[in-house]
């Protein structure tokens, strides 16, 4: 919104004095300036009134390219934020991706730069949402806190429509296949292959994501008092998660220490050796964190709701219900 414009010169002893008041977007916006000519004050209102009324008052940066807003963003802001080494792979990757906008000026950059980008990208609706909520992350620190920007180019851009939450349940029969697979056999793990087949047994029996299980310190277990404590989760924080007797038969599997990494393992290892699992066992459409839906499922035979809620991490009973997943015929069988 632009509104009533006053521009006017005023001479004082030999010089004339220019000044412009603009009101854009309800701010009013003045500026003043010293010319030795009547004719070079009038030229710089007309031009400054165009300026600030086109958003080009030179309080915004317009040399910058969506590029540089990025390359910032990973520099300055990632270090900081939770998750922010995963943003900054990521965003590293999208520099470099077809039809992205990198060498767009960020001042003329449009919601239909990211769409096109956007839609040519042959990944689900969800990591395109969240490969977005980052990209909305980076224009918003550079328009509040670098004045890169005057407006949010992101605004119109509306979320696209997320499918379903997935309900894959894990049988008893691909859990056997699986750790027949990988060569387990109920002992302390002499190879990487069975200390995924661990892995994937305590996933199951705590409903822990695959990388809080693969950094767990054996500082952060306290088999005495049957819990063990996440210092640092998804959503930023601490939590204690209780253990079952057999998982505390799991973790005593891998000779218990002081201090030190309790599996030896890397998340990237156990991902990739759990994915051949997968494929070597021809089981169709399974992944690691569907240990999570397996495990809650299970465990809310057990445990009271909030209970439940309080031991995998979640703050409201909407998002518990996207991992809960009995079948119509266990809820049955429970009714006798």
């Amino acid at each position: 919104m632009v509104g009533i414009k006053l521009g006017s010169v005023t001479k004082r002893g030999s010089k004339y004095y220019a000044r412009v008041r603009v009101m854009r977007n309800y701010i009013l916006k003045s500026e003043g300036k010293s010319f030795t000519s009547e004719i070079d004050a009038l030229l710089w209102i007309k031009q400054k009134e165009s300026d600030i009324t086109n958003g080009e008052d030179g309080k915004v940066d317009r040399t910058k390219k969506v590029k540089d807003a990025v390359i910032r963003f990973i520099d300055e802001v990632c270090p900081k934020r939770h998750g922010g080494r995963n943003e900054a792979i990521r965003l590293n990757a999208i520099l470099l991706m077809p039809d992205f906008p990198a060498d767009v000026p960020l001042t003329k950059l449009q919601a239909k730069h990211i769409a096109v980008w956007r839609d040519n990208r042959p990944i689900q609706n969800a990591s395109k949402n969240r490969e977005i909520a980052i990209l909305r992350a980076v224009f918003k620190v550079a328009r509040k806190e670098w004045n890169w920007l005057e407006d949010d180019p992101l605004k119109e851009l509306e979320s696209l429509r997320k499918p379903a939450p997935r309900n894959r349940r894990i049988s008893d029969h691909e859990i056997s296949l699986i750790i027949e697979y990988l060569g387990y056999e109920d002992k302390t793990p002499e190879t990487q292959m069975q200390t995924t087949a661990l892995i994937f047994l305590f996933a199951l029996e705590t409903a822990m994501r695959q990388g809080e299980i693969a950094s767990l310190d054996w500082r952060q277990v306290n088999l005495n008092q049957k819990y063990l404590t996440l210092l640092e989760t998804k959503n930023g924080d601490k939590r204690d998660v209780p253990l079952s007797s057999r998982a505390i038969e799991l973790l005593e599997l891998m000779q218990p220490q002081r201090a030190g990494s309790v599996f030896n393992i890397s998340a990237d290892v156990v991902s990739t050796t759990f994915r051949r699992a997968v494929k070597r066992c021809f089981i169709q459409d399974l992944t690691f964190h569907d240990t999570r839906h397996e495990a809650c499922t299970r465990l809310a035979r057990k445990l009271e709701v909030l209970d439940l809620a309080r031991m995998i991490g979640h703050r409201d009973l909407n998002s518990l219900m996207i991992y809960y997943n009995p079948t119509a015929t266990e809820i049955a069988n429970r009714l006798g």
